[in-house]
């Protein structure tokens, strides 16, 4: 697959795709989805028509633990959107695109679980730690809503994975503003180095 902008270019000229989701657990060896957010940039702005949301499919009980942080109960998830379904419209969403999320070793493991590789991941939890490292900032609350809370990002529902796809794509454009008044432009390839988890 070729990424819809090659990496030399300006950050602006990519297609990014901001994805979130809920599991099973945080753990990204034994997290099952439940559901996903996902949210389009392109030309350095959100595109409304490409966001989304899915309840998938889960008909095995959903651990207390989880239930407690999304609020999915298990009548939603069994009634959600079969797995494989939701499999071929993210595979169809996230082709040639960087795939972007907030902590992505999560999203990572979960699209791999489905066989889904995302050609380059940005990673804004990674961004944030390395752009308050090279500004001597002292170590800060990095979570997305702490994240939100730092950078003035109106922060949508937590613990949804829409509202966190969200708010993630909107702490990603405010970073990448703060970058650009500090460089005068961004690569692509700065934002994957910088964003690397």
């Amino acid at each position: 697959m070729v990424i819809r902008a090659a990496r030399g270019v300006g950050w602006r000229e990519a297609d990014l795709l901001v994805l979130d989701f809920e599991a099973t657990s945080a753990e990204p060896r034994s997290a099952r989805p439940l559901s996903v957010g996902w949210v389009g940039i392109g030309d350095g702005r959100v595109r409304a028509a490409e966001c989304g949301y899915a309840v998938v499919r889960h008909v095995d009980p959903v651990p207390a633990g989880a239930l407690a942080v999304h609020g999915l109960t298990p009548d939603v998830v069994a009634a959600g959107r079969p797995p494989e379904e939701v499999r071929g419209e993210l595979g169809a969403l996230l082709a040639g695109r960087v795939l972007v999320a907030h902590h992505a070793p999560l999203e990572v493991a979960l699209l791999k679980g489905w066989g889904l590789r995302p050609d380059a991941v940005l990673d804004t939890l990674a961004l944030l730690r390395r752009l308050d490292e090279r500004a001597g900032r002292p170590r800060a609350d990095v979570t997305l809503a702490g994240a939100a809370r730092r950078f003035d990002v109106p922060a949508a529902r937590a613990h949804h994975a829409f509202g966190d796809a969200w708010t993630t794509a909107l702490l990603l454009l405010g970073l990448v503003g703060d970058l650009e008044a500090e460089r005068g432009g961004v690569s692509l390839d700065d934002l994957l180095r910088l964003g690397r988890g």
